[in-house]
């Protein structure tokens, strides 16, 4: 089993922690103020463990802030990969987060692969219309026409996934465009269940949901793509925050052909938003 296989299948399950999940979502008109010092009040660490192997580890903060919202996640190569293939990749995205409505201001991906080093920034006009922007210049992007483009999410404004208190996080549509791929995912809802996550990282009530991948432009058919377009063979576990209106993802298992991909926070500290002053703080 190479370590660019891990890799690939990795890469996949961050890509639908990342993008599984929103609501509504509609462009920002500017680019939100998020104070950048701001202590985050969401922070999950997880790992990817492909076959049974860890393959990766990262995590996640999310600052919460008076209608804003600042999310950065980083991902590395880790276990037995990480003495063959050396690979880091970092995100970031910001918006608004106001109605139960997302609305991406700004994306920001860098990967480091062995001393590699790649850029791609995403920024969305009034329209929301996504532009991405390469660095180095990229030649072999598929041409994504705006119209195609208009109110897709990146895959990290995604994470964030806001409901009213009566809402069912599955059964959605969402359309995610992560400047080189624009395709859609589909949750459907399959149960309600008890999960506890390695570690104990998570343990309580979450909503399992089924996703199917379905490719729009940009992305190459192949066997993996076609597993990823059958209903049961990828799950999402989203458990509810505390005190919020708003579902985070605590497991990811998507079938590969090199074994199952399960995505597990191993640690979640949440601090709910002050109503009166006072900061309360859940653990899990």
């Amino acid at each position: 089993m190479s370590a660019r296989n891990f890799i690939a299948a990795g890469t996949a399950a961050l890509g639908l922690a990342l993008s599984l999940a929103a609501g509504n979502t509609v462009a920002a008109n500017h680019p939100p103020v998020v104070d950048p010092a701001a202590k985050p009040n969401i922070v999950a660490d997880y790992t990817i463990y492909i076959g049974g192997f860890m393959a990766a580890e990262g995590s996640i903060n999310a600052t919460l802030e008076e209608g804003t919202y600042l999310v950065q996640s980083n991902l590395g190569v880790s276990g037995m990969p990480a003495r063959f293939y050396n690979a880091q990749w970092d995100m970031t995205s910001e918006g608004s987060l106001t109605d139960e409505k997302l609305r991406p201001a700004r994306f920001a991906f860098r990967s480091d692969e062995k001393g590699k080093i790649k850029e791609r920034e995403i920024t969305y006009d009034a329209a929301g219309v996504p532009t991405p922007v390469f660095d180095p210049p990229e030649n072999d992007v598929a041409n994504i026409l705006p119209f195609e483009r208009r109110d897709a999410l990146d895959p990290v404004s995604a994470l964030l996934l806001p409901v009213v208190s009566t809402g069912n996080p599955c059964n959605r549509r969402i359309p995610v465009f992560d400047g080189k791929r624009r395709y859609d995912l589909h949750l459907d809802y399959e149960q309600d269940s008890q999960i506890t996550t390695r570690g104990n990282g998570y343990s309580g009530d979450a909503v399992v949901c089924t996703v199917r991948v379905m490719p729009r432009t940009g992305m190459k058919q192949g066997s993996f793509t076609t597993m990823l377009q059958q209903r049961d063979n990828t799950r999402i576990w989203l458990a509810a925050l505390d005190g919020e209106d708003i579902y985070i993802p605590v497991r990811i298992q998507v079938r590969t052909p090199i074994g199952a991909a399960v995505m597990d926070v191993v640690r979640l500290h949440h601090e709910t938003q002050p109503k009166d002053g006072k900061i309360e703080t859940a653990m899990k």
